[in-house]
């Protein structure tokens, strides 16, 4: 793993972990189903993306929101990394 993705990763599951689950996220992995489980829903998916803009400096296109790409922190995390590059 690279370090521009750990960190990533990082970020992203402090934030679900902070905003979402309420300091509840002990358990929250790169892999987790986040959609499965009912952690990300369209309201919260547009407040992680707005973070990621603010945070990262990442716009991630429309087009590149699917729920393959935000089923896991690991899905979301390349697709942040394929948008920045």
């Amino acid at each position: 793993m690279t370090d521009a993705r750990a960190t990533l990763i990082e970020s992203l599951t402090r934030w679900v972990t902070d905003e979402i689950l309420e300091g509840e996220g002990d358990d929250l992995r790169a892999d987790t189903p986040l959609l499965e489980l009912g952690v990300l829903n369209s309201i919260e998916v547009a407040r992680l993306f707005a973070f990621i803009e603010r945070e990262h400096g990442v716009r991630v296109p429309l087009a590149s929101i699917r729920p393959a790409n935000i089923a896991t922190l690991a899905a979301i995390t390349d697709m942040v990394l394929a948008a920045r590059a």
